[in-house]
């Protein structure tokens, strides 16, 4: 392969676990913002809570392990240069 592609492709890369991270880490705060109103605020509807509860970390879960993968790749792909 030439390797201008390869430079092409790993810069791409990079790129996109960028892209990738920042918007997981946007979530994340969304997500870690929406849980704090959660228990602050009153509920208007005793059943809200219950999905409310099982919803929210379930998704800090998944974010939170979807940032830990793309922090790995980048610094993976950073000490590689």
């Amino acid at each position: 392969m030439d390797r201008g592609y390869i430079k092409s492709e790993e810069e791409s890369t990079r790129l996109g676990l960028w892209v990738i991270f920042f918007n997981a880490l946007v979530c994340f705060i969304f997500l870690l913002y929406k849980t704090y109103i959660l228990f602050v605020e009153e509920l208007t509807y005793r059943w809200e809570l219950s999905f409310n509860i099982v919803g929210l970390p379930m998704g800090l879960v998944v974010v939170f392990l979807l940032l830990c993968g793309t922090i790995k790749s980048l610094i993976k792909i950073t000490s590689k240069k």
